[in-house]
């Protein structure tokens, strides 16, 4: 699976500008009181079974990645409190990023959501996953996914790596959901052997921020 590692640093890029700056990018103003519900509401080593790794990670900048004909207003949205974490599974090959915007209101939750989960959003993500080295094939698709929170929704794109003088599949899922005013986006990386496990346990994962989000901050 090393060529599946290449893909990490492309998974990352993208999962921090998604779903908060796929256009323009969104106007960041940060509050400490929403950073410190921000750094609250990730994930903890704890939270993950024994062989995982990882921890929170330094925030990627929030910039907007360029795909032809996709371009929802992001400006207009205010980032409050920004935080990131990842973790890994070395023994499957599987890796988990989480990232955490707090906007302005709840409502700019809903609408950042209505912008940019829509039918171009996995030609988007194509789009930006075919650019990553090794990968001779892109398909992402709709994932069937429990309703969280205020907003929610999920895809997996399925990544075709050259690997040496054969390929391989990988699967790459993205999951986005909406707690008041806090955005959740959740990104694993596995090889395509694991993927009836994924989505019971990403959707185990974010049952539990869903949970978090509800107790009073800090």
């Amino acid at each position: 699976m090393a060529a599946a590692k290449s893909l990490v640093a492309l998974a990352l890029a993208f999962l921090f500008a998604t779903p908060g700056a796929l256009a323009d990018n969104p106007t960041v103003h940060i509050v400490d009181a929403d950073q410190s519900r921000a750094v609250s509401s990730l994930l903890q080593l704890k939270d993950f079974a024994s062989g995982w790794q990882g921890g929170q990670t330094k925030t990627h900048t929030l910039s907007a990645p360029s795909c032809p004909g996709f371009d929802p207003k992001e400006s207009d949205l205010v980032v409050s409190g920004h935080a990131d974490a990842q973790f890994t599974y070395p023994r499957g090959s599987v890796t988990f990023n989480q990232d955490v915007q707090v906007l302005h209101s709840d409502g700019a939750v809903r609408t950042d959501f209505s912008r940019t989960i829509t039918p171009k959003l996995p030609a988007c993500l194509a789009y930006q996953l075919h650019k990553a080295k090794d990968v001779v094939g892109v398909k992402v698709e709709r994932l069937a996914f429990p309703s969280l929170g205020s907003v929610s929704a999920a895809f997996r794109a399925t990544l075709t790596l050259k690997a040496g003088t054969r390929t391989v599949k990988v699967y790459d899922d993205f999951v986005f959901f909406g707690v008041g005013r806090v955005e959740y986006a959740i990104n694993v990386l596995a090889p395509a052997a694991l993927g009836k496990q994924l989505a019971p346990f990403e959707s185990t994962m974010a049952a539990l921020l869903v949970k978090r989000a509800a107790k009073p901050c800090c």
